[in-house]
């Protein structure tokens, strides 16, 4: 017996059961509603944006920093 046939591997059934009915949910919200669901997660990913920005902006202006002294 190969190593291949030897594996065992999980049953995903339920998950991806649970995704297509997710996509069927979301297939039937209105326009409007699928709108404020993406204005929502705007506002849950703006904190994690700002944090990225601040970090991105640190990095730049200690590698601006650490060219001058060089």
């Amino acid at each position: 017996m190969t190593e291949h046939e030897r594996r065992m591997y999980p049953d995903v059934s339920d998950i991806l059961a649970r995704k297509r009915e997710g996509r069927r949910a979301m297939a039937r919200l209105s326009f409007g509603e699928k709108i404020a669901r993406m204005e929502a997660l705007r506002e849950r990913l703006a904190p994690l944006k700002r944090a990225r920005d601040a970090r991105r902006a640190a990095r730049a202006a200690k590698a601006v920093r650490g060219g001058e002294g060089a």
